[in-house]
């Protein structure tokens, strides 16, 4: 019976030391490098992809829609669900627009690809893809 107790405390001491470790976990890096120049193009419902979209997308949840030549056009937010690969934003143009998109990001392509709508609604309104050129 002492063998038996003796057996069985080893095997809870082990367990019981090797569950403490006091390594800690490394932080989780996003699936995509988000912040960064992204370029594509947008339709507007089903219609073909005729219109430059782009986004300038910084650290911090700030997001600005820019025109062809780079100049900012709007500004608003953006965040990251699930699981880092994907995001959504809103955005107001300088006229007073607002606008607000839903996209995954594509890993063979390198793109991201979603939808937009007007006001709250992601979408709606049309599709888009952009592509990180800085």
């Amino acid at each position: 019976m002492q063998i038996k107790q003796l057996f069985f405390g080893a095997i809870l001491s082990f367990f019981f030391f090797t569950s403490c470790s006091k390594e800690e976990a490394a932080p989780i890096e996003a699936a995509v490098a988000i912040v960064g120049k992204w370029v594509g193009k947008s339709s507007v419902l089903s219609e073909p992809y005729n219109n430059h979209f782009s986004f300038r997308i910084h650290a911090g949840g700030i997001l600005e829609r820019i025109d062809a030549n780079g100049q900012k056009t709007g500004e608003g937010t953006w965040a990251f669900y699930s699981n880092d690969e994907a995001i959504t934003g809103s955005y107001t143009l300088t006229g007073g627009e607002a606008f607000s998109i839903i996209a995954n990001f594509d890993k063979y392509t390198g793109e991201l690809d979603g939808t937009w709508g007007t006001g709250t609604q992601q979408y709606g309104g049309g599709y888009w893809y952009m592509k990180k050129v800085e």
